[in-house]
């Protein structure tokens, strides 16, 4: 298990943000917990995912359900992903 901090903009701050109870459930899937950044000025945010099981991940992310959900909270691609390495601290 590892831990995943994911970026990305979004359309509609005001609608992504309601849509946590969504991520929350879609989240629970993959990792334990997880907490939220707002950038200071735009509209992007960053995801620190702990304790990350990156193949339940890999195929929830990419799931047809999700991408219906990221449409729904006006997700922007990219998802920039990235990864906890060995000996990164």
């Amino acid at each position: 298990m590892t831990t995943v901090v994911a970026q990305h903009a979004v359309g509609d701050m005001r609608t992504w943000l309601a849509g946590g109870d969504e991520r929350k459930a879609l989240f629970k899937g993959f990792c334990s917990s997880h907490q939220i950044f707002k950038h200071a000025s735009k509209n992007q945010v960053c995801v620190v995912l702990k304790d990350v099981d990156l193949e339940k991940m890999k195929a929830i992310m990419n799931s047809p359900e999700t991408a219906a959900r990221k449409a729904k909270h006006t997700v922007i691609d990219p998802v920039e992903m990235y990864i906890e390495i060995d000996g990164g601290t």
